[in-house]
């Protein structure tokens, strides 16, 4: 029977310090280390210390050593995050990037899934070309013949999360729980963690199953520590929004998994060592990216396809006719650079969305879309498709290089203006709520006369508005008016975080979120859970 009792376990033996490769100096890593001091925000930190732990015994040493000279650090790997959460503030970055194996193969029979062990500090892109491959003939099988089954058939199988950054490690992405365009059909990453090891700061090891352990209906869990002693804590009270995609703050529910406090906790309450991860079989996609003459055609397209079960599309994202228009003048100039034929004229919108098929059913499914297009004004000629390797990667590059092309905008006017950054919206709002909020992005963008782009996840009601400021004046302006957005897609039943997590740049957000009391909640299980204030601090709450 599931249980609020979980047991922890200690390293029997940690590895002296000394033996743990560090790196130690604020100049010298200000210098020969720089990257570890900031994230893709751009913000940047300081540190004394950089480690790079190649085990859990390596981390459980770097902690007692932490706790013996009371220091904080900062729990790094691919650093792709761009909200701050692995920027340090002055004592230390823990990078996880050489536990970077994986280490177990399994099957659930019940279920008829396999599973994979790994490392925190492995790649997506690395576990995606191992599952390719099928390069798993010397990792270690958790289940029997689990391995010959798999080499076995013929099918393909991947890890179906896709945070866009395939560079990403698999322990941030766990961290953050990362989600993304896939979101739509598969989920965020919280859906396929099958279990984790949580190292608490004390050192102390949870190991965790999926269905193991849940909260009692008082809402507190208690940890059997390995000294005898008990840990009791309590999972705050308020009940954290699954109605939209939302990375805002810590996860809470009645009757909870304790593996699903650790996800998305963004590293304040333990450091992930281990991470059991689904895969399903791959199977054959077409991508499509059609063209609208308007927005509201647009949307009304997308409504119709996303309920439309015979298409069952794996994502859909938007572009606006402010993205478009970026995108057509960077095509006019180097026609070569987007990889796909002329953007048309006419185009105000579009629609990028893949579906998987099989050949008795092509047919019917772009009967199907036929349709929906014409509903909404549009028509199958007046956009691009494609079945192949090479056409997939071609329109993921047509997604991925806006924002590139908006990074680049702003790289060239920080030049005038050092402090200049870009402003780019991460909230989600219900379906019902959706074209309103796009009316007043529009709008209230439009009046101030601020230069913008909309894109992203359309499919999840969760599309990023990216200000792109002139001068430091815009920058201010665009400042006031993103906390009207915010406060507006709360009003709405939205979140102002749908996939890229609070960190230490969001936290002054979080309170339109939640009150002050709901605040202190989260706060108090930091407490608890990291009594020493190692990880992670600045992170969601501020102390």
């Amino acid at each position: 029977m599931p249980s609020h009792i979980v047991n922890s376990e200690k390293i029997v033996e940690e590895v002296p310090f000394d033996e743990i490769r560090s790196v130690h100096g604020k100049s010298r890593i200000l210098t020969d280390f720089p990257i570890y001091l900031m994230d893709e925000s751009k913000s940047n930190g300081l540190a004394d210390w950089l480690f790079f732990p190649r085990s859990e015994a390596e981390i459980a040493s770097i902690l007692s050593f932490l706790r013996k000279n009371n220091l904080r650090t900062c729990i790094s790997a691919a650093r792709t995050g761009i909200v701050g959460s692995c920027v340090p503030s002055g004592d230390s970055v823990l990078s996880t990037e050489k536990m970077k194996d994986i280490i177990g193969f399994g099957i659930d029979e019940d279920k008829g899934k396999y599973f994979i062990r790994t490392e925190p500090g492995i790649t997506l892109k690395e576990i995606d070309d191992i599952l390719n491959k099928k390069e798993l003939d010397q990792i270690p099988e958790l289940t029997s013949n689990a391995t010959q089954k798999f080499m076995a058939s013929k099918k393909s199988y991947f890890y179906p999360v896709d945070p866009t950054e395939m560079s990403a490690t698999i322990g941030g992405t766990v961290a953050t729980n990362a989600s993304g365009a896939n979101t739509l059909k598969y989920g965020p990453t919280r859906e396929w963690i099958k279990g984790l090891r949580v190292m608490l700061s004390s050192g102390e090891i949870l190991d965790i199953q999926r269905g193991e352990c849940f909260s009692s209906e008082e809402g507190k869990f208690i940890i059997n520590k390995s000294n005898g002693q008990k840990l009791q804590f309590k999972i705050p009270n308020y009940i954290f929004n699954t109605s939209v995609k939302n990375a805002a703050g810590i996860y809470s529910k009645p009757n909870m998994d304790l593996i699903d406090l650790f996800i998305g906790s963004e590293g304040i309450l333990g450091i992930i060592t281990q991470i059991d991860i689904w895969i399903i079989e791959k199977r054959s996609l077409v991508s499509n990216i059609l063209f609208f003459k308007s927005e509201e055609d647009s949307i009304t397209f997308v409504e119709l396809l996303r309920e439309n079960e015979i298409i069952s599309p794996e994502f859909i994202e938007f572009f606006s006719g402010e993205a478009l228009d970026l995108l057509k003048k960077v095509q006019s100039k180097d026609p070569s650079s987007m990889k796909v034929p002329k953007i048309p004229i006419e185009a105000k919108t579009a629609i990028f969305f893949d579906f998987t098929y099989s050949e008795e059913s092509l047919d019917k499914i772009f009967d199907e879309l036929r349709s929906i297009a014409e509903n909404c004004n549009s028509d199958l000629s007046n956009g691009w498709s494609g079945y192949e390797n090479q056409d997939l990667t071609r329109f993921k590059h047509f997604r991925h290089i806006l924002p590139e092309i908006i990074n680049a905008i702003i790289a060239e006017r920080k030049q005038q203006f050092p402090q200049l950054h870009k402003l780019g919206t991460d909230m989600s709002v219900p379906e019902n709520s959706f074209r309103k909020m796009m009316k007043f992005y529009h709008n209230g963008l439009q009046s101030a006369n601020l230069e913008y782009v909309i894109f992203g996840h359309i499919g999840d009601n969760h599309v990023h508005v990216n200000i792109l400021p002139q001068n430091m004046e815009e920058l201010r302006l665009g400042e006031k008016i993103y906390e009207k957005f915010a406060i507006k897609a709360v009003k709405y039943g939205g979140s102002i975080s749908g996939e890229h997590g609070i960190g230490k740049i969001k936290r002054e957000y979080l309170k339109i979120m939640y009150n002050q009391k709901e605040l202190e909640e989260m706060r108090l299980l930091k407490r608890v859970l990291d009594p020493s204030l190692i990880l992670n601090c600045g992170n969601i709450v501020e102390l």
